[in-house]
């Protein structure tokens, strides 16, 4: 008889999971970027601080469980990241005067 190796199965609310803390937490975090590009004077600059939030859920999830967790992170980096560079690019040069 083979042994079969033990395979673990998905899990939604792990992807779920990840998927939220991302959002929530990417959230805030380009909220903060966002201000930090207010200060830049070059569009693709900005596009790229606003993009770092996103970047790093992204990145994270390469050293998440691959059960759920880590596409969760993923997604929701890639999300993150799109709405964050957006901003930040947007909100170049802009100030509170």
């Amino acid at each position: 008889m083979e042994m079969q190796p033990e395979t673990r199965p998905f899990s939604v609310p792990a992807l779920i999971g990840g998927l939220a803390l991302s959002l929530v937490f990417g959230g805030g975090l380009n909220i903060i970027s966002g201000l930090m590009a207010m200060s830049q004077h070059n569009h693709a600059l900005g596009f790229a601080i606003g993009a770092i939030p996103g970047a790093l859920f992204a990145a994270t999830a390469a050293i998440a469980s691959k059960r759920g967790l880590a596409q969760g992170l993923l997604i929701g980096g890639c999300i993150i990241a799109l709405i964050g560079g957006a901003c930040g690019a947007s909100m170049v040069g802009t100030s509170f005067h």
